[in-house]
């Protein structure tokens, strides 16, 4: 039996409903700001902010059915609660696909920000010692479990909502928010595709599930509807920021556009080149999302011993490092995030969000008594 994170033994190392919400809306968020948003606006042009906008849609439905879930699990392990009420061969293909799910974030986040990091501010830096920096710090906070990751997020946090007000409010008197329109003007396909874009990382709100049965409290309806309703802003934002400021197709065209308004940011005629700033915002959204998928691939398979995680992390991690060292050209790594990353993430997180809704929905609640 796989050990129980439910007991009195681990109450001292829950979180609160506070902290997770820091730690999703920079997990999130970083993957809204870096690896979505030229997606969106290669697919989309000029119409990738509506469909970020009509995202929200089914992010609200999504989000209901969240609720339900939570309503029903109580607070409960999800994955012990499906392995005593559905058995073993079910707990291995749900806990299978999503280790593999979170796996693959965790790589692409840490190929990502090794990529930025040499082309902005470190481009005579061995690769090797970028990502041997970068991987060796998620792996201790990975090590330390969710309890230190999501106070560093609540650490992190209130800086990063700062400088991207900041950013944003800069770059005000160069944006032209009449580049947002015409709409359609390409037919509502470009749309569509943004919308599903969108929802593939928007949906990860999901991951709430895994995470439940380590937040002291019951998590609020109003609370979950307001971090979607801020997980859409800060796709929308960044967004439209670049279509105003560089305009649709010269915007599609960057590699990072959130990063390229941070080059846009002036103070007066004296001051300028306050994107270092943008190096804390990048590195602390990255380190909690590579950390949280890192912990939530060894949390979801249920390794009772200590030793048996660190050294599972550590071969993790290592493989990391020889996949971060293969040669590859950063557009076809864009076109695998296109055609294959994406669309692949969507297509499990929502195969296994409805599975797991069946499965919580139709169990009745006097026969969870074992768990």
């Amino acid at each position: 039996m796989r050990q129980s994170l439910g007991s009195v033994g681990m109450i001292h190392k829950r979180i609160s409903p506070m902290l997770l919400y820091c730690t999703m809306m920079l997990s999130i968020g970083i993957s809204n700001h870096v690896l979505l948003i030229p997606i969106l606006l290669h697919v989309a042009k000029r119409d990738a902010w509506v469909g970020g906008l009509l995202a929200s849609i089914p992010l609200l439905l999504w989000g209901m059915l969240l609720l339900m879930m939570l309503k029903k699990l109580r607070g409960r392990n999800l994955m012990e609660w499906i392995e005593i009420r559905y058995g073993k061969f079910l707990w291995l293909i749900i806990s299978g696909l999503m280790a593999c799910e979170f796996s693959l974030m965790a790589l692409i986040s840490f190929r990502d920000l090794v990529t930025w990091s040499q082309v902005t501010y470190l481009p005579r830096t061995p690769r090797i010692i970028v990502a041997l920096t970068f991987i060796g710090i998620c792996f201790l906070a990975a090590q330390k479990g969710i309890r230190a990751i999501a106070l560093s997020a609540g650490l992190l946090l209130p800086a990063v909502i700062v400088f991207g007000d900041f950013v944003a409010a800069a770059n005000f008197q160069v944006k032209d928010y009449s580049l947002l329109l015409p709409v359609f003007t390409h037919g509502y396909g470009p749309t569509i595709a943004a919308m599903l874009y969108t929802m593939s990382s928007l949906f990860e709100i999901m991951f709430i599930l895994f995470i439940q049965h380590h937040v002291s409290k019951p998590i609020k309806p109003l609370a979950l509807f307001l971090l979607s309703f801020i997980l859409v802003v800060l796709t929308i934002g960044p967004l439209t920021g670049a279509i105003a400021i560089f305009g649709p197709f010269e915007a599609a065209m960057m590699r990072y556009p959130a990063f390229e308004q941070w080059r846009m940011v002036t103070l007066g005629k004296f001051i300028s080149h306050l994107d270092f700033f943008s190096i804390y915002q990048w590195i602390s959204g990255a380190f909690i999302r590579t950390s949280l998928m890192l912990y939530l691939t060894l949390d979801i398979i249920g390794l009772a011993s200590k030793r048996a995680k660190t050294y599972t992390l550590i071969v993790i991690c290592a493989l990391f490092l020889g996949f971060i060292m293969i040669p590859e050209s950063d557009s076809n790594f864009l076109k695998r995030l296109e055609y294959f990353y994406f669309p692949i993430s969507f297509g499990l997180i929502l195969f296994v969000g409805l599975l797991l809704f069946a499965l919580v929905m139709l169990a009745k609640g006097t026969e969870d008594h074992k768990s």
